[in-house]
């Protein structure tokens, strides 16, 4: 279920690449979660978790810019933020929860050490 959460959260982030044109912004954010789930790799999990951080701060960034445009042109701006600033928060609620330990466990690491081939 916190992977769906995830993954709702990429789709929006998608549309607003998608709105901006950056097509391998879309296609990170559709990929990503998927890959995550098929593969259940630690990796997988921690590039989603960044992904959806690194949206959180796009749509801060973006809340600002559209707010000072609105203010400057004297037209309201509130209830933009407020949608905004939710789905900023929401999103890095997301991130937050794939640090879960119940979503952990299906992620293993991958083992340390000189075994490892590493």
């Amino acid at each position: 279920m916190t992977l769906a959460f995830a993954a709702l959260f990429c789709l929006i982030l998608a549309g607003h690449f998608l709105r901006m044109g950056a097509l391998a912004g879309v296609l990170v954010c559709l990929a990503l979660p998927v890959v995550a789930a098929l593969t259940r790799a630690r990796w997988a999990l921690r590039a989603l978790q960044a992904l959806l951080v690194i949206g959180s701060a796009s749509w801060i960034a973006t809340a600002l810019r559209i707010g000072a445009q609105r203010r400057a042109a004297g037209e309201p701006w509130l209830r933009m933020a407020l949608i905004l600033g939710t789905v900023a928060a929401l999103s890095a609620l997301a991130a937050g929860l794939l640090s879960r330990r119940s979503v952990l466990e299906r992620f293993p690491a991958p083992p340390e050490g000189p075994a490892a081939g590493g």
